[in-house]
């Protein structure tokens, strides 16, 4: 009862330190939103301009949309999951959840910053509906990937003991994460694409 208490204790600081790493990446992300550059604000608006304009006129191929989205995400699961094998992947890990979180801070900003509170909102409709499911995901792979590494690094006896069975585990990890990019790639390929076209029509200047 002792260990599983410690256990749980240790999954939660590994989950709290996961969304702190996102949370910094999404804060300082949105402030350098607001400090980039005139040449790279109009090339930025220029593309997103473009974008908003084509988008509602293109047809869409969903199997080609959705296996890009389960392709994108799932390359990034996998690579946390690979990290988490050995103790000198976690820095890579915290990385890779910093710049995750400075591209939904950065994207957000820009688009308030220079489109208003319509831009907000077409933000918040084409990220929040995948990523109720991505980031969750996001956060359980890192967490159980720095875990695992740990695990690792610390090759005591006991764990030699339980070797086969935390790789067993581990292996679950990747199954449950592949789960959460099939859920998301759905949701964005069938669902956000809805909610964007709302938008779509006050956006473009």
């Amino acid at each position: 009862m002792k260990d599983r208490k410690k256990f749980i204790s240790k999954r939660e600081k590994l989950y709290g330190i996961s969304i702190i790493i996102f949370l910094i990446g999404i804060c300082i992300g949105s402030i350098v939103a607001n400090y980039i550059n005139l040449i790279q604000k109009q090339e930025l608006l220029q593309y997103m301009n473009e974008f908003f304009i084509r988008f509602p006129q293109e047809k869409i191929s969903y199997f080609e949309v959705l296996k890009e989205c389960i392709f994108t995400h799932g390359k990034t699961i996998i690579i946390l999951w690979i990290l988490g094998i050995g103790i000198i992947g976690i820095p890579f890990i915290i990385i890779i959840l910093f710049i995750k979180g400075f591209s939904y801070g950065f994207t957000s900003a820009f688009l308030l910053v220079n489109y208003g509170w319509n831009g907000f909102l077409f933000s918040i409709v084409s990220c929040i509906p995948q990523n109720i499911i991505l980031i969750p995901g996001l956060m359980f792979i890192s967490a159980a990937s720095i875990n695992f590494a740990m695990s690792n690094y610390k090759n005591n006896q006991r764990y030699n003991k339980e070797k086969n069975k935390k790789w067993m585990e581990y292996g679950l990890v990747l199954l449950i994460g592949l789960l959460f990019v099939i859920l998301t790639g759905i949701i964005e390929t069938f669902i956000s694409p809805l909610f964007m076209k709302i938008f779509m029509s006050n956006m473009s200047n």
